[in-house]
Parts: structure tokens; sequence; C-alpha cells
């Protein structure tokens, strides 16, 4: 019996010592951190590539009177140019990622989130000063098993940034 209740204490240390395992659902926030880390310096870098975008994807469109409600890649395309062409992009410290979570449970899934503070700057022109603006954003990608992401939305007061460096 000794033996037995020596054997079980040892095979328990055992496996209370070992490395936990990485989960699925860890390694695959991991990738698509990486992928929306990409995404964002294409867009900050006036250089996005619009092939990690799966052909169901579409953003919220969350600007004050945003119409249409919804975009789709081709619009996403439409907007990032009409925006790189006035404005310049850059974050102003590093993004903190977070996994999303399941609605429903609360468990962690692979989605992410990040915060971030956005500077946006016009150049000046002859009758105008350069301006910027900075713009506390919160976005939120979801992605699909092969890290295509599908759904994109982003919170920050857009509206009032472009109102200040349009005027």
């Amino acid at each position: 019996m000794k033996k037995a209740i020596v054997l079980l204490i040892l095979g328990l240390t055992a496996i209370a010592c070992q490395a936990p395992q990485e989960s699925n659902v860890e390694s695959l926030f991991e990738r698509n951190a990486q992928i929306i880390r990409e995404n964002i310096a294409g867009f900050t870098g006036e250089n996005q590539d619009y092939s990690m975008y799966a052909e169901d994807f579409f953003m919220l469109n969350t600007t004050f009177g945003g119409t249409p409600d919804t975009m789709s890649v081709d619009d996403l395309k439409a907007a990032d140019a009409a925006s790189w062409a006035n404005y310049d992009f850059e974050f102003l410290q590093d993004l903190v990622m977070l996994p999303g979570v399941e609605a429903g449970t609360g468990e962690p899934n692979a989605s992410v989130r990040y915060y971030g503070v956005l500077k946006i700057s016009k150049a000046g022109t002859n009758s105008t000063e350069a301006k910027s603006a900075v713009v506390r954003m919160y976005e939120t990608f979801d992605l699909n098993e092969e890290g295509k992401i599908t759904i994109q939305h982003y919170y920050g007061d857009f509206s009032a940034a472009m109102s200040y460096l349009n005027q």
C-alpha cells in the first residue's frame, strides 16, 4: 500500500511539474495578432495587402452618419486610398493586443482587439498650416481558419478629428 501511495504521489508530482501546453486558441491568437500587426503596418505605411481579407469580409462603419453601415473590401480600398491622399497615419505607442472572448461564455477566442493612440496628420499648403489630431482607438478583428480577416470594427472619435483637420 505504501508503494502505491508513493507511486501516486510521484505520478502526481510529475504531472504537476510538466510545462502547461499552449492551447490551440492561444496559438491561433498569436498567429492572428501577427496578421493584424502586418495589417496595421500596411495601413500606416500606405501599402496595404488586401489579400489578407476574406471574400466575405465586412467592416462596420462606425463614423457619425456613416453610410453605408457596412463596407466591403472594395469600399475599404477606396476609403484607404482617399485617406492616404489627404492624411498621414502613425501610432504613437506600441499597440496593446488582446484576445477577444465568446459572448455567451466569456472564454477567450482567437479574435484580436487592440488599443492604440493614432496620430492623423494633414500637410500644410500655401494657404493652410499643417495640422495633427490624436485619436484614441479600439479596433477588433475576427479571422477565419485560414487567417483571413472576416470582420473589422473600429472605434474612435474620427468625426471630430476630421472636422478639426479640415477646418
